[in-house]
């Protein structure tokens, strides 16, 4: 028997609870962004910052509504085993997902009925050098994606050793067309 799952998340936690017997859920989600964006030299222009919610086992993204401080939105989540959530912080340069930011958590759903479970996103737990291209594999993810050809870090796309959040905050390209 499926339950539906209820994601719920408040300042930087997300709760999931269990209810009912549908297949599946409309959770909420709200989190804070990760300080190396607050505290941007030079942030991305209002309106041009994203966020997603990968979840392992789903093909796409949960896509957030991003404001000054958070993002929130609803999710779909099938419980009845672990899942993987990979929240991706991001701008759009040229058509391409410039990722800058990424935090990820797994949560055992195998048990879940009427329990609730909270997943806690920390600035800590936010990586912007080790970030994961989710797009192909929602559970473990590729450290590179192809641009123009070659294999690069998702958080690193002109491959300098700079991350893209640090060039997006002084001003520069991160995929080092400019």
């Amino acid at each position: 028997m499926r339950h539906r799952m209820l994601l719920a998340m408040a300042s930087s936690m997300v709760t999931l609870t269990a209810c009912g017997s549908e297949s599946s859920v409309q959770p909420r989600v709200l989190v804070l962004r990760p300080q190396a964006l607050v505290s941007c030299a030079q942030p991305p222009e209002p309106g041009s910052l994203q966020a997603r919610l990968w979840i392992s086992g789903s093909d796409a993204p949960c896509f957030l509504t991003v404001d000054e401080a958070s993002s929130s939105g609803a999710c779909d989540v099938v419980p009845g085993v672990k899942r993987v959530f990979t929240l991706d912080w991001f701008v759009d340069r040229g058509g391409r997902d410039v990722v800058l930011a990424q935090a990820s958590r797994t949560v055992d759903l195998t048990g879940a009925t009427e329990a609730t479970v909270d997943l806690t996103f920390v600035d800590d737990d936010y990586s912007s050098d080790g970030c994961l291209d989710m797009a192909v594999d929602s559970l473990a993810g590729s450290p590179t994606v192809d641009v123009n050809g070659i294999e690069r870090p998702v958080c690193d796309l002109d491959d300098d050793g700079d991350s893209n959040v640090v060039e997006v905050c002084r001003g520069d390209d991160p995929l080092g067309l400019l």
